[in-house]
């Protein structure tokens, strides 16, 4: 008993359990721990190097990340993460929605600002104008100007 009380003190100090109602899961960590300590010790008798047992557990958790980590892609979709810096110093010009098949002549789009609330009420209106430049369904009047001349609209 002496050998299991020992290893239990050494995880005592660096074990991953967390606070889960689930039972598997302590069972799952307090599983890792024991063979991250058994490979510890074995890894000090083969190699004769003494370390702690909080580095091994660092060197094997960076060996790890290093063979397997894949980086990350870029996002495919989604919406764009930052506002178009273009549209408070470029020169635009109102034109109207382009017709699609399903509304015909008379296409509208929500208009942004009204929609983003961030200056006034709130508001889902239709309009059947846009920013061509932007790309942004507006507001003829005052939405236009205030979406071009204002950082936050």
């Amino acid at each position: 008993m002496g050998a299991v009380d020992k290893a239990d003190m050494i995880n005592s100090f660096v074990e991953c359990t967390r606070k889960t109602t689930k039972w598997y899961k302590k069972i799952f960590f307090q599983l890792i721990d024991t063979a991250v300590l058994n490979g510890s010790i074995v890894h000090r008798q083969l190699t004769g190097k003494v370390i702690t047992y909080q580095k091994y557990r660092e060197n094997l958790m960076r060996e790890l990340l290093e063979e397997h980590h894949t980086p990350r892609r870029p996002s495919t979709g989604g919406r764009p993460a930052l506002d178009n810096p273009l549209r408070l110093t470029a020169r635009h010009f109102p034109c109207k929605v382009p017709q699609t098949a399903a509304q015909g002549s008379r296409t509208r789009r929500h208009c942004k600002v009204c929609l983003s609330g961030a200056r006034r009420s709130k508001q889902r209106k239709m309009t059947k104008y846009m920013c061509l430049a932007c790309d942004t369904p507006l507001c003829i009047s005052p939405c236009f100007e205030e979406y071009h001349m204002l950082k936050h609209y």
